[in-house]
C-alpha cells in the first residue's frame, strides 16, 4: 500500500532533555487542549537530537507482520503499530500478538482512505473510519494505554478535528501524528542514499540493505526521531534487522509513542487511557535509472 509523504516514543525516568514535561497550556486555551485531535498535524516529536527513536509501523497487520514482530522480539525493542481496520479484521490473531508482546496499538483508519474534504461533508464516514479501528484495538490495549492516530498518507484537514472531537471516545486520540524519519528518498550528488522511505525502496526494487542505508543516515543525522516504516511488505522484517542492531550498539533508546513527553500536552487532563498541503513525491523515475553499484 502506497503512501504519500507530506514533505515538508521516552520513559518517565529518562534523563534530560526528554525528562522535562510538556509545555504549560494557557488557561484561555483549555478548550483547545481538551480537543485531542488537532486541527493541524503534529510534526514535532521532541526526539530529534535526543538519541531516542520511536519505531512506528503502518498499515498492518498482515502475513508479514509476524516476521517484523519476530525481529523486534529478538532485539527486545518495543514499537507502535498503526492499524488499518480492514487488515485487522482479516488477521485478528496477529493484531492480538502485537498487543500481547508489549507494542502499542494505534489507529490508522478503517480502509486507509485519503481523508479529503468529502469526509467533512459526510461526517459519519469520517467517524466510521476511526471507530472501526478503535473498536478492535481498545479491548486489546493495556490499562492506561493512550490512543494515537496517524492519518493515511499524512493527509489531514482542519475541519476533521471538530467532527471527531464531538465523539466522546474518539476525542481521546492524540494526533494526527507525523514522523521525522522515513518520509522520502534523497540522494547526495555523489550517489549516497541520504534518506529512504521503505515503500519507495521496494518500488525501485532496492535491497533491504540499500534501503537501510538511507534510514540509518537520516536517523544519525537527526540523532533520533519518530521513524516511519511498514510491517506489510516481503522485506519489512529484513529492513528492521538491517537498521536496528547498529543503533542499539550506538546507545539509542527505543520508545513507544506513549513514552514521549512532547505528546502529553495533547492529552485530555485526567484521561487515564484505556478502561496540510500534499507533498512533492521523490523523483522515482530518476532513481529507478540508477544501477545498484551506483548507490552508496
Amino acid at each position: 500500500m502506497r503512501k504519500i509523504a507530506l514533505a515538508m516514543g521516552v520513559l518517565l525516568a529518562l534523563s534530560p532533555p526528554l525528562a522535562a514535561g510538556p509545555k504549560e497550556t494557557p488557561k484561555n486555551n483549555a478548550d483547545t487542549r481538551l480537543a485531542l485531535l488537532q486541527e493541524k498535524t503534529i510534526f514535532h516529536s521532541g526526539l530529534t537530537h535526543a538519541h531516542t527513536i520511536a519505531l512506528t509501523f503502518d498499515d498492518g497487520p498482515n502475513a508479514h507482520t509476524d516476521e517484523v514482530l519476530d525481529a523486534l522480539k529478538e532485539m527486545h525493542v518495543k514499537a507502535t503499530f498503526f492499524i488499518v481496520g480492514k487488515e485487522a479484521h482479516r488477521h485478528p490473531e496477529i493484531l492480538a500478538r502485537v498487543a500481547r508482546e508489549g507494542h502499542l496499538l494505534a489507529n490508522h483508519s478503517a480502509t486507509h482512505a485519503f481523508l479529503g474534504s468529502r469526509y467533512d461533508a459526510n461526517p459519519g464516514m469520517l467517524l466510521d473510519q476511526l471507530r472501526d479501528v478503535h473498536d478492535q484495538i481498545a479491548p486489546l490495549m493495556a490499562k492506561g494505554d493512550k490512543f494515537y492516530f496517524r492519518a493515511p498518507y499524512g493527509e489531514w484537514k482542519y475541519a476533521h478535528a471538530a467532527i471527531l472531537n464531538a465523539d466522546p471516545e474518539l476525542r481521546r486520540y492524540v494526533g494526527p501524528i507525523y514522523w521525522d524519519v522515513g518520509g522520502d528518498i534523497s540522494m547526495s550528488r555523489d550517489g549516497y542514499v541520504m534518506s529512504a522511505a521503505d515503500w519507495d525502496c521496494w518500488h525501485l526494487h532496492w535491497s533491504a540493505r540499500t534501503c537501510a542505508k538511507g534510514y540509518s543516515r537520516e536517523i544519525r543525522r537527526k540523532d533520533g526521531g519518530v521513524v516511519l516504516m511498514h510491517c506489510i511488505h516481503l522485506r519489512s522484517a529484513e529492513l528492521v534487522r538491517a537498521v536496528v542492531p547498529a543503533l542499539i550498539e550506538e546507545g539509542y533508546t527505543f520508545v513507544r509513542l506513549d513514552q514521549m513527553p512532547e505528546y502529553r500536552q495533547y492529552e485530555t487532563p485526567g484521561d487515564k487511557g484505556v478502561a496540510d498541503a500534499r507533498p512533492q513525491r521523490p523523483q522515482l523515475q530518476h532513481l529507478a535509472a540508477l544501477r545498484p553499484e551506483d548507490i552508496k
